[in-house]
């Protein structure tokens, strides 16, 4: 699983503490340290500390505390998925199929969203459909579905170079049976 290397309070800072990203207040936005503190981390997402690296003296604007530069690893996300698509080591696009449901995992995970799915773990039941409860990784943002409605272009970041012509020693035209000989 990828590394961030982020900030966190002292007292968060001990290897496997877990914590949950809510949400980021707009104090931070503006703080110089937001790019290596709360601008690595995703809302919604869940981390564990794996490695606690030696403070430099920094101080959250919002709570006057130190911070220590800490290496995190984003944690499985447990929640509901319809059967047929609760097979580990699967990529599928999370649809909020189980809406409604407890521990269906839509406030942590958007719809249209890639998941990769790591372990099963069990079955539930919930409005009399089977799914199964599975950790995964949310693996980026939700898909585009409908792009080229909305104005977005599909069309691949780099073209190919277009060929030179090539230069044959005779010119030769088409015809439906393939390249023919032009005679004088």
């Amino acid at each position: 699983m990828k590394r961030i290397v982020t900030l966190v309070s002292r007292e968060q800072a001990e290897v496997g503490h877990r914590f949950r990203v809510f949400g980021i207040p707009d104090e931070c936005r503006e703080c110089r340290l937001y790019s290596v503190c709360l601008g690595r981390l995703t809302p919604g997402r869940s981390y564990i500390v794996v490695e606690v690296r030696p403070s430099m003296g920094q101080k959250c604007k919002i709570t006057g505390g130190e911070m220590v530069p800490v290496v995190v690893e984003e944690t499985p996300i447990v929640g509901l998925l319809p059967l047929n698509k609760a097979l580990e080591g699967v990529v599928v696009t999370y649809e909020d199929e189980c809406a409604g449901c407890d521990g269906c995992p839509s406030n942590m995970v958007s719809k249209g969203e890639k998941i990769k799915v790591v372990k099963v773990l069990g079955r539930a039941k919930c409005r009399g459909r089977e799914f199964a409860i599975v950790e995964f990784y949310a693996l980026g943002a939700p898909s585009l579905s409908g792009a080229s409605s909305a104005g977005i272009s599909q069309a691949p970041s780099r073209v190919p170079l277009s060929k030179p012509p090539s230069k044959s020693p005779s010119p030769q035209k088409s015809s439906p049976r393939g390249p023919t000989s032009r005679l004088p």
